[in-house]
């Protein structure tokens, strides 16, 4: 299995099509909640070429998961540390106003140490624009191309948003937003004396859309 920040990250569920939050014309959604997890893991091996960790949990499982270029000063991980790991996402959408510019995706990361543990944040906001291509209000599904021109369908299994169907129609961009966060400890190991907290921004230099 391997996850993603959505575009490179320590972290955190990209889903290939996941439920699809809509909205009135140029009107935001509201954020829905579509991952939530903690997890214990063992580091088995780190790449820094491919900014790769692979991580086996409590079942024998493996998990990939993709540190972003845009992520700098998270605590360094080696293989066999122990770490505690917590994912959320949410995901949001709005119709884009005709000739407005395409949405921007952003990387925001932190290091400090929890009970004098290393500790890392990350946070990524991945947007796209998609033009929707189909929609069948029966079925609750939305069909789509992506910025990679790829052909999605999503269903939309929320029950408060099955009304929000009825504003899409073939043709309309919808700007979708996921925010991927993952917060981890390392629990193996701690330090000494004074410890402070670093934080650091990264943009991505290619709107999302593209």
């Amino acid at each position: 299995m391997t996850r993603h920040f959505l575009r490179p990250a320590l972290t955190a569920l990209l889903l290939s099509a996941p439920a699809l939050t809509v909205t009135a014309p140029y009107a935001a959604a509201q954020a829905v909640i579509t991952g939530n997890q903690k997890m214990v893991a063992t580091v088995e091996s780190v790449d820094h070429e491919t900014r790769t960790i692979l991580l086996r949990d409590k079942k024998g499982g493996l998990l990939n998961v993709t540190i972003p270029k845009g992520a700098k000063d998270l605590p360094h991980l080696e293989a066999g540390d122990r770490i505690s790991m917590q994912f959320f996402q949410t995901m949001a959408a709005d119709i884009a106003r005709p000739d407005s510019p395409l949405p921007e995706s952003t990387v925001s990361s932190a290091k400090g140490y929890a009970k004098r543990h290393p500790h890392g944040m990350l946070i990524s906001f991945q947007r796209q624009r998609v033009r929707i291509l189909a929609v069948d209000a029966a079925a609750h599904k939305v069909t789509f191309i992506d910025h990679a021109d790829v052909t999605r369908t999503a269903t939309i299994d929320q029950k408060a948003l099955l009304p929000l169907l009825s504003s899409l129609k073939m043709g309309d961009e919808v700007d979708v937003t996921t925010m991927d966060a993952v917060s981890f400890s390392v629990l193996n190991r701690t330090v000494n004396g004074d410890v402070s907290v670093t934080e650091d921004q990264g943009t991505q230099t290619k709107p999302a859309g593209k």
